[in-house]
């Protein structure tokens, strides 16, 4: 039964052990929680034993769309994964990780808003779902395929348009940061979420159905969706990095999509390209930071060469092993470990990041746990701990929480240093569950590409628009209003993580369209539409929920602040741990990277900024955990109360 616009009605929880299903209805959530990542922050808070292990049997992996997911939304084919995360450090923690493809639309319409995945099953297991029903299978004979193979199965097996999320030997083997794929490159890498359903004995879920997502107002959401699709391709159109026609006639290299209804390509699909390690032909899709194998940026100075690069990228997703934690923080502290003499070699074979053997070599002994493969396994902060070697280089990588630097603008590997740019982002890290991307897409990465051809002038009028202040995006005040673009970032994450879209298009707030540079879309029905208000429209379109603008924002605040009552409850989160980023961005010189000497965070204006922030979202400055009336105002009066003591 539809529960409401945007929804099907119904949530799949299937117990493992008992190898039962039962339903749960979306609506007891979906108005208050948006979606995606809001309402599986419910339902951990609901359902999570305090204290539990990310390899527990008591974990929930939570699988949830959003109401965008399966529309025409631009972007909107994707889905959260959400759970106690094996591979945040020091200890497991719940967070999220979220994916494209088109997993996240087939379940919906297979009559499913998402699924809680209880207990473990006690042969190797996968789910098939198909049109309001759920069955427990087999997966004897899938135990031990990779991703790739364990996909084709599955499709053969159940018919085209089946989609499917799987986990490899990574996740089979415990890999901390192993992923669930699905496609070739559709991952949800960070957190090790393939590692918990390895754990479960979960291999895969296939979905397919045939039922559609009921729209409120369907001729607004394509009025809308048009609207934008015209203005990403004129973005796609002036900034994108277009195939190296070479390539285009030796693999057929084509720009496509990573998600359902979305109007970008910033991913390409090779056919045809000659294995170099292993004899074959591989046929896949590189995106992201899959480039990054080749050695495609500055400070990765290995160089293995395009195909090879691409036959490696391919490789780390048939293991299921997870991209970021690769490239962005175990192979660089890996080889700063052996240009320092630290590590001499890998069980014998010389240690050679320019050859394409060693990397399958390395790819395999982590995913299998073979030799120093088992203590890589567990990513560069547990590998550094058992090994006792390379803490400076791996203190240079990893901001916090067990997860490597990305956008955070201070040193960043891909991207030149901005100043101010990442004290904003030094507050992102300090207070979120994992490295904070999403936020960062927003703040960091779009200053980042935009300050290139647009002024700062302009940008800061965009930022006064946007955070309430010029100081928000200015140079010169690099410790002014600097809290209140992390705490509106962030609640755009949240939003967009609960919708969900596409946080490298959303928001979409900057062009070279207009005078000012900022994004006002004409729409047919709706009149002009400002950047920072297209969620919003796209949202009330599809459901036709009567909230307000200020509603929808409270909805995202009321969730990241369920999240750190998640973390006090279970794991006693408090300022002392958001404190332990400040080393990482008091660093002025660069261990390993390219940027020479950097700005060096200030202790006592970054401390003076912390206060601010806590103040803003009605934190208690001493504990940083949220005030009682804070939790209360935001409808989490149950919440408080189950604190108690703890925020009192």
């Amino acid at each position: 039964m539809v529960s409401q616009y945007g929804w099907m009605g119904k949530i799949l929880r299937v117990d493992l052990t008992r190898r039962l299903a039962s339903i749960m209805d979306t609506s007891r959530y979906a108005s208050k929680y948006i979606g995606g990542r809001g309402i599986a922050a419910r339902i951990a808070w609901e359902e999570l034993p305090a204290g539990t292990d990310g390899y527990a049997t008591e974990n929930r992996l939570i699988i949830m769309t959003g109401p965008l997911t399966g529309t025409v939304a631009p972007s909107s084919g994707r889905v959260v994964f959400c759970g106690i995360a094996p591979q945040a450090y020091p200890r497991p923690w719940y967070t999220r990780s979220n994916m494209g493809g088109f997993f996240g639309s087939e379940l919906k319409y297979a009559g499913f808003d998402g699924i809680i995945v209880v207990g473990k099953a006690g042969t190797p297991t996968y789910l098939w779902i198909s049109d309001d029903e759920a069955q427990f299978r087999d997966a004897d004979k899938l135990w031990g395929r990779d991703t790739f193979s364990t996909q084709a199965y599955l499709v053969k097996k159940h018919g085209d348009g089946t989609q499917v999320v799987c986990t490899g030997p990574a996740g089979e083997h415990l890999v901390r940061y192993a992923v669930v794929q699905s496609g070739t490159e559709h991952a949800a890498g960070q957190g090790g979420f393939g590692a918990v359903m390895g754990s479960k004995r979960l291999k895969a879920i296939a979905v397919r159905g045939s039922q559609a997502v009921p729209v409120a107002r369907a001729e607004e959401l394509m009025r809308l969706s048009n609207t934008v699709n015209k203005q990403l391709h004129k973005a796609f159109a002036e900034g994108a990095a277009h195939v190296d026609p070479a390539l285009v006639s030796r693999y057929s290299a084509r720009q496509r999509a990573c998600t359902q209804a979305c109007a970008m390509g910033c991913g390409i699909v090779y056919g045809n390209v000659p294995g170099t390690v292993n004899p074959g032909i591989v046929q896949t899709r590189v995106q992201c930071c899959a480039p990054l194998f080749s050695g495609a940026a500055p400070f990765y100075d290995w160089n293995i060469g395009v195909e090879p690069g691409i036959e490696v990228s391919a490789l780390t997703n048939q293991l299921g092993l997870n991209h970021w934690s690769l490239v962005f923080g175990l192979v660089p502290w890996l080889r700063e470990c052996h240009r320092r003499g630290l590590l001499k070699d890998l069980d014998g074979t010389p240690i050679d990041f320019h050859s394409p053997a060693f990397w399958a070599t390395l790819l395999r002994k982590i995913a299998y746990r073979e030799g120093l493969g088992d203590k890589l396994a567990e990513d560069g902060p547990r590998a550094c701990d058992a090994l006792g070697i390379g803490k400076e280089a791996l203190d240079s990588l990893y901001p916090a929480y067990g997860f490597g630097g990305h956008w955070d603008g201070h040193g960043d590997k891909v991207n030149p240093p901005f100043f101010p740019i990442w004290v904003v982002s030094a507050l992102q890290w300090a207070t979120d569950t994992r490295d904070p991307f999403s936020s960062g897409h927003d703040y960091a990465s779009n200053l980042t590409h935009w300050s290139r051809t647009v002024s700062w002038e302009k940008l800061s009028a965009i930022g006064e628009r946007l955070y309430g202040s010029r100081k928000s995006v200015d140079p010169a005040t690099p410790y002014e209003w600097k809290a209140q673009p992390a705490i509106e970032t962030q609640h755009e994450s949240v939003l967009k993580d609960s919708l969900p879209l596409c946080d490298s298009i959303f928001p979409l707030y900057y062009t070279t369209q207009t005078e000012d540079n900022y994004v006002r879309l004409e729409v047919p029905g709706l009149g002009l539409v400002e950047g920072k208000d297209l969620e919003y429209q796209l949202y009330i379109a599809v459901t036709g929920h009567d909230m307000t603008r200020a509603e929808f924002r409270a909805s995202a605040e009321r969730v990241f602040n369920l999240e750190r009552a998640i973390q006090i409850r279970e794991y006693g989160r408090s300022r002392a741990d958001d404190e332990g980023i400040i080393p990482y961005f008091e660093t002025a010189e660069t261990f390993i990277g390219p940027s020479g000497r950097l700005e060096s965070l200030d202790r006592a204006q970054f401390l003076r900024l912390l206060n601010e922030y806590y103040a803003l979202r009605g934190w208690d400055p001493r504990t940083g955990r949220p005030m009682r009336e804070k939790l209360e105002a935001l409808g989490l009066g149950d919440v408080a109360a189950q604190l108690g003591n703890l925020i009192s």
